[in-house]
């Protein structure tokens, strides 16, 4: 069956599906079902995780012979490009054609992409992307490298918004039901995108540039989920009513509940692309001051510390010497790479955890108050951080007595982190309960996701990067503080001019506005 029948032939009434005569109608929940909804879930974790393996696999091809390392940048970073035009459209055009024809497109997009990018890597098995090589056949590879990746970034353009625009609708009337919901699939994007580096690092090292054919494979997965198990939550008819466009959605912007809201979920997710990208480089950056650490150790151990120092801290030509640059930072430079790759993976795990545990008190809080515990967490952890990486110069060198202050410090900045991470389920509701006073809107609504994440993405890591080059790891956190400042200021005006929507608690919990 082909896309377009299979469009045609699932497009259906749900949301007003009724139970048998006499009875009361079904919830939209129980109209689609719960394996519709799991499938919807699921499609997003595949498509997630297709789009990084690609992504990985990619790096590494036109990495490991590129000595530009702009070029590398250029042609991978593009996939925001087409991410952040296409989803607010994809959003609006959902709520008139339903949800469940994008999805289904998502896959097959992204499929062709990798397939662009394979045929690419198979014609050209050895591209040096320098622009002192200028020649033919590097522009073939630029723009065909391109097309690639602002193809993948047009599948998750697909996706996301009609994705929750259909969550969204199937959870109408059920906040708790919709806090789990949407919390699980910001936790399965996060997992996606985090499972698929190390997946993708397998299969490169099994069987190179034909590992874009395994992305493939994925996307396919990813069809058959959604063809199979994944049921319309629009009418054709209803929805067909609503002239989607981008007046429409620039109108949509301009609500005073969504236009005050934009730059607290903008400035928070531009601090986690920054911590979770910049974190590991700033981490692994290279020190030669750990060879002082010899001295210190005990015969046993010696000899493996004399591995790190000769393998790791040994300063090459071109290298900058961390601990030279930024003195009695203890978190900027001087650790493994596998090491810095454990940190930021744990930072994660809490994250993911800390959302969890949230979904059970959402539903019962004033949004904007979780928002502002949120933000709280975060000063917190910023300044635990600060503390801990005054602490020493080196993680090798430092003294014992600030070894037992950073145990002291650790466990605050995991609970700070476990805080911090219900920003992003109160945020997500907050954006479905704006879309529920939008009749017919939910897409678009809910397409703001994908564009304030990827732009939060762009912005995040290159002002964040500005930071850490005048002030290293302090300049990360002296940063996130600044967007936690603006996060903060957004949600108290919102807060304080009625934009909050709580009609989700009892009477007797609601605060007057």
């Amino acid at each position: 069956m082909s896309v377009e029948d299979e469009i045609k032939s699932t497009v259906q009434t749900v949301g007003a599906a009724k139970g048998q005569p006499g009875e009361a109608p079904l919830s939209p929940a129980a109209a689609v079902g719960m394996v519709s909804i799991v499938a919807s879930i699921i499609s997003t974790l595949l498509i997630r995780i297709g789009a990084r393996t690609s992504f990985v696999i990619l790096s590494f091809w036109i990495g490991k012979e590129s000595e530009s390392a702009a070029l590398v940048v250029l042609v991978i970073e593009c996939f925001y490009i087409s991410e952040l035009l296409l989803a607010p459209l994809v959003g609006v055009l959902s709520d008139r054609k339903g949800r469940k024809p994008f999805m289904l497109y998502a896959p097959v997009v992204g499929a062709f992409a990798s397939l662009v990018l394979a045929g690419t890597s198979f014609l050209f098995p050895n591209p040096q992307l320098n622009a002192s090589n200028f020649s033919l056949e590097l522009v073939a590879i630029l723009i065909l490298v391109m097309v690639g990746r602002l193809l993948e970034g047009s599948a998750a353009a697909l996706n996301a918004p009609s994705n929750l625009g259909y969550l969204t609708d199937t959870t109408v009337g059920d906040e708790r039901f919709r806090v789990r919901v949407l919390t699980a699939y910001e936790v399965v994007t996060i997992s996606g995108i985090a499972l698929a580096i190390p997946f993708g690092g397998l299969v490169w090292s099994m069987i190179g540039r034909a590992g874009f054919f395994v992305a493939v494979a994925v996307y396919a997965l990813c069809y058959i989920v959604i063809a199979i198990w994944m049921k319309e939550s629009l009418n054709r008819t209803n929805a067909a009513g609503q002239h989607g466009s981008i007046r429409e959605y620039r109108e949509i912007l301009t609500n005073k509940r969504i236009f005050t809201f934009v730059p607290a979920w903008l400035a928070i997710n531009a601090m986690i692309g920054a911590w979770l990208t910049l974190s590991l480089i700033i981490l692994a950056y290279p020190t030669s001051t750990c060879r002082v650490a010899l001295e210190k150790v005990t015969d046993n151990i010696k000899p493996a510390v004399q591995a790190f120092s000769q393998n790791y801290c040994a300063i090459t030509h071109g290298e900058v010497n961390a601990d030279a640059r930024f003195p009695n930072q203890l978190l900027h430079g001087g650790f493994l790479p596998g090491e810095a790759s454990n940190i930021v993976g744990l930072y994660g795990v809490v994250f993911i955890l800390g959302m969890g545990i949230w979904t059970v008190f959402v539903p019962k809080m004033r949004r904007t108050s979780v928002m502002v515990l949120a933000l709280g967490g975060l000063f917190v952890s910023c300044g635990a951080l600060l503390l801990i990486n005054g602490l020493g110069n080196n993680p090798l060198t430092i003294t014992e007595t600030a070894r037992n202050e950073m145990w002291v410090l650790l466990p605050i900045v995991l609970i700070s982190v476990v805080v911090m991470s219900g920003f992003t389920p109160a945020a997500l509701t907050h954006m479905a309960a704006i879309s529920e006073t939008l009749p017919g809107k939910r897409g678009a609504v809910m397409g703001l996701y994908s564009v304030l994440l990827g732009l939060g993405q762009l912005v995040g890591v290159f002002v964040g990067g500005l930071f850490v080059d005048l002030q290293g790891f302090n300049g990360l956190m002296i940063y996130s503080l600044i967007l936690g400042v603006i996060s903060l200021g957004s949600v108290i005006y919102m807060r304080s001019h009625n934009h909050d929507i709580d009609d989700h608690l009892k009477p007797g919990q609601q605060i007057a506005h």
